[in-house]
């Protein structure tokens, strides 16, 4: 699952950046910054998300199952 969103994060960005330009200096810088924007989303999307993964994850110890009773 997790290569098959990394492939489709890559040909979002291919298709959003490859543009066939006669000059390979010129920037368009409203797509650039967008683009920027967008990934610094999904970085702290990604970090806030690793930060709370641990505490929603269920914390049973070995003695306290209720089914065992």
């Amino acid at each position: 699952m997790r290569q098959f969103a990394a492939l489709i994060l890559l040909a979002v960005f291919c298709t959003f950046f490859c543009e066939a330009e006669a000059n390979p200096f010129y920037y368009n810088y409203d797509r650039l910054r967008i683009g920027g924007l967008v990934f610094a989303g999904l970085l702290v999307g990604g970090g806030v998300g690793i930060l709370v993964w641990n505490k929603c994850k269920s914390k049973n110890k070995k003695g306290d199952d209720a089914s065992e009773i």
